[in-house]
């Protein structure tokens, strides 16, 4: 159930939640049955890591966050002995969870130190070279060598520069004293010598004729099978000592002659920028369902899942918080909704509706479009009786999982009320979205957003102001909202809609 490519941090997923007295101790204990709903699907799908972060919710909120609620004293004395049960039960079950969870973690986070060892020494080990556009395995002896590699040859080491250049420098005599002399900025004689003022009763001839004919280099030759271009034939009598020596004694004239002709050697220590061989490109899968983005549906641009996450991971690579699940919903159901709206967006009001759904394999799934009862102006759209939609979710035993509603006339964005309406619905679940439909924005017709945590939960909860009103930016400095890219636009999806109107 769980994907083996992330570190589990129990304690971080099973934060603590802060007490709101704006919100009524009825909503809270519906936040405890909705855990309850999902420890019980997680029981049944034998997934007891997500089972034992639902029960430690569950113990946190009735233990700790609902007994400090302000109306907690004067509530009911059967629904608290009903909770303080349903407390003993699930710490009863969490001790008995606790040891095969425990080692269920250490499975999946040594496995994930596994794979990602793995990806990294198989990206270090990769070498190959690269020869118009075909990819060929580097051999062994060419390894030795270090091939450098030509204009259209790229060669990846498995070490760091250092330790390839002193490799490769591992066999190589030392040039002689006469032949760093001849090298020497000082001149042919080098520290012996005397300076000598440069001559002027000479001057440089250039050939009134250019030959403009290309020269074909050796290196740029199809070489064979592991094996290099001009590689150095060792079968001869002279040792490679001799070779390297004489290579050392060109006079030093013509070899920048040489250079200027040769083209840059091309020695690459990271990723080529070129196009990947055909059978090194990563496919999609092809299920149909596809990614959702805020600014077009048909926009398929992939994004990171950590663009709207409870909490971002650490750089230590161990999620210190939560990341939402998953959300699919139906293709046509943003329509269906327009067409439930359209009186409405014709005379400029707000339209509202409420997302509820199910939950299968970690993965919530739209089921059920609720149109409740409401009130509605050009700005602002409320419902009149909330009774009815929970239960409607009751009955048809549904999670909350968000709302939709409509800006006729404004752009598609989050107002400083949608951000207070959408903030009791994320407290519920964190997966809530707020889906915003603006017909007349010519940028974009929709947007999917949830308020960012802890940066957005946070300034929310600490506002008291009512009605529009501007917002600090969380502490962080980041937004207090953001647009959600876990969220799948799924055609298999099927969901019905129900118009309590």
């Amino acid at each position: 159930m769980r994907s083996s490519t992330e570190r589990i941090n129990i304690a971080a997923s099973a934060r603590k939640l802060d007490v709101d007295n704006r919100i009524s101790l009825r909503y809270y204990y519906r936040i405890a049955d909705n855990i309850l709903k999902q420890a019980d699907i997680f029981r049944a799908e034998k997934n007891i890591i997500d089972l034992y972060i639902m029960l430690l919710r569950f113990s946190s909120l009735t233990s700790e966050t609902i007994p400090c609620h302000r109306d907690y004293g004067a509530s009911l004395r059967d629904q608290k002995v009903y909770f303080k049960k349903r407390l003993v039960n699930a710490l009863t079950e969490l001790e008995d969870l606790k040891p095969q969870v425990q080692q269920k973690i250490i499975e999946l986070n040594r496995r994930y130190t596994y794979q990602s060892n793995s990806v990294q020494q198989s990206a270090v080990k990769k070498q190959n070279l690269t020869y118009h556009g075909v990819t060929k395995t580097v051999g062994p002896a060419a390894r030795e060598l270090g091939y450098y590699g030509s204009r259209t040859q790229h060669l990846s080491y498995s070490k760091p520069m250092e330790e390839q250049f002193q490799r490769m420098s591992l066999n190589l005599l030392r040039p002689k004293e006469e032949t760093l002399s001849k090298h020497s900025i000082l001149g042919p004689n080098g520290l012996y010598g005397q300076w000598q003022p440069p001559r002027s009763d000479r001057g440089v001839k250039y050939p009134s004729n250019v030959d403009l004919t290309p020269v074909e280099f050796p290196s740029l030759q199809q070489p064979k099978e592991n094996e290099l271009p001009g590689k150095i034939d060792h079968s001869n009598s002279e040792p490679v000592a001799s070779s390297v020596e004489s290579t050392l004694t060109v006079d030093h004239v013509d070899k920048e002659k040489s250079h200027v002709d040769e083209p840059c050697p091309m020695i690459s220590f990271e990723e080529p920028e070129t196009s990947p061989a055909h059978n090194d490109i990563t496919r999609q899968p092809s299920p149909p369902p596809v990614l959702a983005e805020v600014q077009d549906l048909v926009h398929a641009t992939h994004a990171s899942k950590t663009d709207c996450t409870i909490e971002n991971p650490s750089a230590d690579g161990i999620v210190h918080s939560e990341s939402p699940l998953e959300l699919h919903i139906a293709t046509t159901m943003m329509e269906s909704f327009m067409k439930l709206a359209k009186s409405n967006t014709d005379r400029n009001l707000e339209t509202c509706g409420v997302l509820a759904g199910s939950l299968k394999n970690r993965k919530f799934y739209v089921t059920a479009l609720i149109i409740p009862k409401q009130e509605s102006t050009s700005n602002t759209c409320q419902t009149t009786n909330e009774e009815e939609i929970f239960e409607v979710q009751d009955k048809k035993s549904l999670f909350p999982l968000g709302w939709i509603h409509t800006h006729p006339t404004q752009s598609c964005f989050m107002s400083s009320v949608d951000l207070h309406t959408h903030y009791s619905y994320q407290i519920m679940l964190p997966e809530a979205v707020a889906i915003v439909m603006a017909p007349t924005d010519t940028r974009r017709k929709h947007g999917i957003f949830r308020l960012t945590a802890p940066g957005g939960m946070s300034v929310i909860r600490q506002c008291q102001q009512r009605g529009f009103h501007p917002h600090n930016p969380p502490p962080d400095g980041g937004s207090i909202y953001d647009s959600c890219t876990d969220v799948y636009m799924n055609p298999s999806v099927k969901f019905e809609v129900i118009d309590l109107r």
